[in-house]
């Protein structure tokens, strides 16, 4: 148990590590859209697009980082109530 216990709480600090990076794309796409606003007249639109792109694209690459992670989390609650039930 004590295994898989441990497995379940590197698990929970993958997820918050991988909900702030997810958040933080977030926020630079916002920024990226708030300045393209700001100096559309003055940059190069296809180069900010193409910006913005690989930003939403890490962030998607992330969530589903954290979707397998979580499925994981699930697979390892099951264990730990498993266990937990047989020690009852």
């Amino acid at each position: 148990m004590h295994q898989i216990q441990t497995k379940y709480e590197q698990v929970l600090q993958e997820e918050t590590v991988l909900i702030q990076r997810i958040g933080l794309c977030k926020e630079f796409i916002d920024i990226i859209l708030e300045y393209t606003s700001q100096k559309a007249d003055s940059i190069h639109i296809l180069t900010a697009e193409d910006i913005v792109t690989a930003v939403h694209t890490i962030g998607q690459d992330l969530d589903t980082e954290l979707l397998h992670l979580r499925l994981e989390k699930g697979i390892l609650e099951n264990k730990l109530r498993g266990l937990r039930s047989q020690q009852e």
